[in-house]
């Protein structure tokens, strides 16, 4: 997840690009030549928003297809995609009420489902058999909810570092519930002046510090998009919708982890704050000989962002042997 920082902002929070001035740090050539890299641009209508997505890859090759985590965006997964691409099929999308989709009245999760599967037909990831979803934090909440309603359509989804609960036997369990009615909410969003003043102000949520400098400023420079500004002349703001999450219920009736309908595997950080606690332990217990459960040295919540060749490699390796195949 990302938080651009209001003005109330705790001054302890870790702004990692608050000391460039907005100008671009030096980035190493795997990542110039990943984001270089052409990738088809499309979209489809969902319940009347636009979704938005790019994709990699010839079609036919087997799918794979990356969900970002909240207040984000697809660009998060573009200097990753590339890496997957030789012989996949790989699009990443933006949710609605993210990145450049479109915004609804009321967003809910069985819409969003409906985003990935619809994205999976539009883009071609399954026309070799069932692709694998990725999903990041929010986006992990997602992809559970995918496999929980239609598992059966995907070959696979990899969760990465996404905050689960201990659910009750019989209640399941919410991780998110409604606060308010999304109508009564202030959809407008802070406008700057210039590009480098959101770009100083950008940090994680949850707050962490960051290594890769490059990386973040891409997907900073990225989050944001220009409007007419309030004096004249032109603004910039965050592309996400403010308002989203406010109506946003995440209800799960059992434990997927039990009775997954799609072989499930799991990517943590080793100090990421979901990292650790009964939520964890119950998570370790169930994957125990079902899944495979990988945790990066060295690496927070967003921790593509902070050992990001490191994640490419661990998703590269599951990817070669999970989910176990028999036959072609």
């Amino acid at each position: 997840m990302a938080q651009p920082g209001g003005a109330s902002a705790k001054s302890d929070l870790i702004r990692p690009l608050a000391d460039l001035g907005g100008v671009k740090p030096p980035a190493p050539d795997w990542f110039e030549k990943a984001i270089a890299t052409p990738s088809e641009e499309g979209a489809v209508d969902v319940g009347g928003a636009r979704i938005t997505y790019s994709a990699w890859g010839e079609e036919g090759g087997r799918g794979l297809l990356f969900v970002h985590g909240g207040r984000a965006h697809r660009n998060w997964w573009r200097p990753f995609a590339p890496f997957f691409a030789g012989n996949r099929r790989v699009a990443a999308l933006d949710l609605s009420g993210m990145g450049d989709s479109g915004w609804r009245d009321r967003y809910s999760l069985d819409l969003q489902v409906d985003e990935i599967f619809a994205v999976i037909e539009k883009a071609g990831l399954d026309t070799r058999g069932r692709p694998v979803v990725v999903g990041h934090s929010f986006g992990g909440w997602v992809t559970l909810a995918a496999v929980e309603r239609e598992g059966e359509r995907l070959g696979g989804a990899v969760i990465v570092d996404s905050p689960l609960g201990v659910p009750d036997p019989d209640e399941g369990y919410t991780v998110i519930k409604a606060k308010a009615d999304p109508k009564d909410a202030n959809r407008s969003t802070r406008i700057y002046e210039t590009m480098a003043e959101p770009i100083q102000r950008f940090r994680f949520l949850p707050n962490q510090p960051a290594a890769h400098l490059y990386l973040v400023d891409y997907i900073a420079r990225q989050g944001l998009r220009p409007v007419p500004a309030p004096g004249g002349g032109e603004g910039w703001t965050w592309k996400f919708d403010p308002t989203k999450g406010a109506n946003f219920d995440i209800h799960f009736e059992r434990d997927l982890l039990r009775a997954a309908r799609c072989p499930l595997a799991f990517i943590y950080g080793e100090k990421s704050l979901f990292a650790q606690g009964e939520g964890l332990e119950h998570l370790r217990e169930q994957a125990k000989s079902r899944s495979p459960f990988v945790m990066i040295p060295d690496a927070h919540h967003h921790l593509m962002m902070d050992q990001p060749l490191a994640f490419v490699s661990t998703l590269r390796t599951l990817l070669s042997c999970w989910p176990v195949r028999f036959g072609v």
